[in-house]
C-alpha cells in the first residue's frame, strides 16, 4: 500500500478546476485527462495508449502511465479543491478509461474509483503532506513514512473503519508531523525565549548554509542556526571553524562527530517539551499537533 498526491487541474474539456473537482466527488473517482477522440469507455490500455500517443505524444502520457502502473486498490490519495480544502481517498479499483459528456467537459477520463472523504480541518493534514502539494507535477507519491502511516490512521478515523493497521512506534515525536518550516518555527520561538533575537532579514529561502541569524540581547553574541528534519543527519564537524556560535537542531537527534566547542546541538526532547509546556506561544497548526499526538498514539494502541 502506498500514499499519493494528485492535483485536479484540467487543461482540456472546459478547463474548469472547480467543476472537475465536483465531478470527481460526484462520481467518486480520482483521475486525469488526456482524452482520446474515439471516446469509448472500458477500452484496454493497449487500445487507449495507441490512440492517445498519436494525440498527446508519449511524454505527456507518462502521467497516465504512472496512474495505471503505480496506483492500486487500497492505496490512499490526497487531493485538495480550489478553496484549499483537503480530501483523502481510498482507491477501490485499478485504472480504467471512463468517459461521457460530463467526463469530457471535466477532462477526467483516466480514473481509479475511490471512496473520498473530506478532511474538515486543515490542521489534521500533516505539514509534510501539505508540502507535497507545492510541486506542480500532476501526480506523485508521498514517500515520507510517517506521513504515510498517519494517512492510514486518519483514514481509519474519518471512515470509522479500521482498514489499515498502524503501529504507534512509528511516531517518534511531534516533529514527525511537522514540515521543515513548522519545525523551524518551533526552534525560532524557543531560541527567542532564551534571549536570542532573530534578525528578520536573515530568514530567507536562499540562505543555503543556515536558517537564520541571531544576536543575543545580553552579551550580543552572534549565532547561526541550522535545522533538519527526517533522516537528514547533521555533521557537527562541518561547523567547527565557524566564527559565530552555531546552534544545530535535528528533529530526531541525528548528530554526527559531536564535540566542536562553538557548536551546540539542541535536544529534540527538550524542544518537544517546550512545545507542550508553551502551547499559548505556538502557531495554531503546531498547537494542534501537540494536542493531537497523544490522542493519535493512544487511539492506535487500542
Amino acid at each position: 500500500m502506498s500514499v499519493y498526491r494528485i492535483h485536479i487541474r484540467p487543461k482540456g474539456g472546459k478547463a474548469n478546476p472547480e467543476a472537475s473537482f465536483a465531478y470527481c466527488l460526484k462520481k467518486q473517482v480520482m483521475g486525469l485527462g488526456w482524452q482520446t477522440k474515439s471516446q469509448i469507455s472500458g477500452v484496454s490500455w493497449d487500445v487507449y495508449e495507441k490512440e492517445a500517443k498519436k494525440i498527446h505524444g508519449d511524454d505527456q502520457l507518462s502521467r497516465v502511465r504512472y496512474l495505471k502502473e503505480q496506483i492500486k486498490p487500497d492505496d490512499l490519495i490526497w487531493t485538495r479543491d480550489t478553496n484549499g480544502c483537503y480530501y483523502l481517498a481510498k482507491v477501490l479499483s485499478g485504472w480504467e478509461y471512463y468517459t461521457n459528456r460530463e467526463a469530457q467537459d471535466s477532462d477526467i477520463t483516466n480514473v481509479v474509483r475511490c471512496k473520498i472523504i473530506k478532511v474538515e480541518s486543515v490542521c489534521d493534514v500533516p505539514g509534510k503532506v501539505i508540502a507535497c502539494f507545492r510541486p506542480s507535477r500532476t501526480i506523485q507519491g508521498i514517500k515520507d513514512p510517517i506521513a504515510e502511516k498517519y494517512s492510514y490512521y486518519l483514514w481509519n478515523r474519518l471512515s470509522g473503519v479500521a482498514d489499515y493497521e498502524v503501529d504507534a512506534k512509528e511516531f517518534k515525536n511531534i516533529f514527525t508531523f511537522l514540515d521543515s518550516e513548522q519545525t523551524e518555527d518551533v526552534v525560532f520561538i524557543y531560541l527567542q525565549t532564551k534571549g536570542w533575537i532573530v534578525v528578520p532579514n536573515s530568514r530567507k529561502a536562499d540562505t543555503m548554509s543556515y536558517e537564520f541569524y541571531l544576536i543575543h540581547k545580553k552579551d550580543h553574541q552572534r549565532a547561526i542556526v541550522q535545522v533538519k528534519t527526517g533522516r537528514t543527519r547533521l555533521d557537527v564537524s562541518k561547523w567547527s571553524g565557524t566564527k559565530e556560535h552555531v546552534l544545530l537542531f535535528q528533529a530526531n537527534g541525528y548528530y554526527e562527530n559531536v564535540g566542536a566547542k562553538n557548536v551546540e546541538c539542541l535536544n529534540p526532547e527538550v524542544l518537544e517539551g517546550f512545545v507542550y509546556n508553551n502551547l499559548e506561544l505556538m502557531p495554531e497548526n503546531i498547537a494542534h499537533w501537540a494536542k493531537t499526538c497523544p490522542r493519535v498514539i493512544a487511539g492506535m494502541k487500542n
